[in-house]
């Protein structure tokens, strides 16, 4: 018996949401992979190496890095976009805040660990980033569909896997818009996981005056819909009270990861604008053996508490 043209009508208009119902045993390999072979490690490394086998910045997930202004903030997203090409994954930089050739600078010193890097220096993260790198040429503000678009496209045209939106504030909407907040975090999460990619968004801290006060994810500025729609909430401050420590990182949510909430103290180096902790001095990234002083590991520190 053949079926009726009027029949199928029902079946042709199943929307997008209808067909993404799917049922639990579609997932059992998946799963399977995970427990069995580690599938949950995978993912981007933070640049110290104490979180390596508890936490990662997979593809499909948002992280929200917060802190006041001057905590450094962008240089800390910096080196987890050089971490991220280190493991080749290809990086688009939305930073609103520096333009092109600033930030390209800041991560020649970043991985060269030279406070005025050489020629040879710079032809060298030249060869090393080609297609590992991309910057949308943007300052001041961005309006989110613009931003939307230039994320798919980033993706289609040259496969990145990480994106950094520096920062929130950047987007053109009032400061006290919570609504538009919520929105655009909600397209950054949906977009992560549509396009199968990870998506930092560094976020401001809510001014105080307690400078000794820790920041955690319930100082964020703006709307509460910023950190519960991120999968992982890291935070930077600075130390005011440890000798030799002039930094903290809190890793204080990560929604997929048992146990993997911590703090941890930070040195800062001045001279190659690097974080490291104590027991573990900055490496250089993406230079070649002629540029490598020291079998590249910095020489004498120039450790500092950072800058306003």
């Amino acid at each position: 018996m053949l079926i009726e043209k009027e029949e199928l009508k029902p079946y042709e208009r199943i929307t997008d949401a209808q067909r993404k119902i799917r049922e639990g045993g579609d997932f059992i390999d998946e799963v399977l992979d995970r427990f069995l072979n580690g599938t949950h490690m995978t993912g981007i490394k933070l640049p110290f190496p104490l979180f390596d086998n508890v936490f990662r910045l997979r593809e499909q997930e948002i992280t929200v890095l917060g802190g006041i202004n001057g905590a450094g903030k962008s240089l800390y997203a910096s080196q987890v976009m050089i971490n991220a090409m280190t493991h080749d994954y290809p990086c688009l930089s939305v930073s609103l805040e520096m333009s092109g050739p600033q930030q390209v600078a800041r991560m020649i010193r970043q991985c060269s660990l030279q406070k005025q890097p050489s020629m040879e220096a710079v032809l060298s993260f030249a060869q090393w980033s080609k297609d590992k790198l991309y910057f949308y040429d943007q300052y001041g503000s961005v309006d989110p569909k613009t931003l939307a678009s230039v994320i798919r496209y980033s993706v289609d045209k040259y496969k990145v896997k990480f994106i950094l939106v520096d920062s929130l504030m950047t987007m053109s909407m009032a400061s006290d818009d919570w609504q538009g907040q919520k929105a655009v975090v909600n397209m950054l999460a949906n977009a992560a996981r549509a396009l199968d990619v990870h998506i930092m968004l560094v976020c401001h801290a809510r001014k105080t005056d307690d400078i000794k006060k820790r920041i955690d994810k319930w100082s964020i500025a703006g709307s509460s819909d910023i950190t519960n729609r991120a999968d992982n909430v890291i935070t930077l401050g600075r130390e005011h009270d440890k000798d030799g420590t002039d930094a903290y990182m809190s890793l204080c949510k990560a929604r997929h990861w048992d146990g993997a909430e911590m703090d941890l103290d930070l040195c800062f180096d001045m001279a190659s604008l690097n974080f490291y902790t104590h027991d573990i001095p900055p490496k250089q990234t993406g230079m070649d053996e002629k540029v490598r002083p020291n079998g590249g590991i910095v020489g004498e520190l120039e450790t500092m508490h950072l800058n306003d």
